[in-house]
């Protein structure tokens, strides 16, 4: 099944159905569509680094605190949804 995202990831607000076909819509507006790939930047950056954070950590030996494992887990999702990753229950 094909997964075609209903509402904008930034703002939430409903998004328009193109009648003449075409590649569906994302983002609501270009507002939304800047604001949402400049976060998607900077959530790539903090990725990155707790990524390179917790393998520096493991390969000292040392065990990966809750905390970090929920921060990468929480930052991981929201990339996803502003990315149109569809959650792990929908097809």
């Amino acid at each position: 099944m094909k997964y075609t995202p209903s509402e904008c990831p930034k703002c939430g607000s409903e998004l328009a159905i193109n009648p003449r076909g075409g590649r569906p819509t994302r983002w609501c507006s270009d507002g939304c569509k800047r604001s949402g790939e400049a976060e998607m930047t900077r959530l790539q950056s903090l990725l990155r680094g707790f990524e390179e954070g917790k393998w520096v950590k493991l390969l000292n030996r040392g065990e990966l605190s809750p905390r970090r494992v929920k921060v990468l887990v929480e930052l991981q999702a929201r990339y996803d949804h502003l990315a149109g990753v569809p959650d792990r229950g929908q097809s």
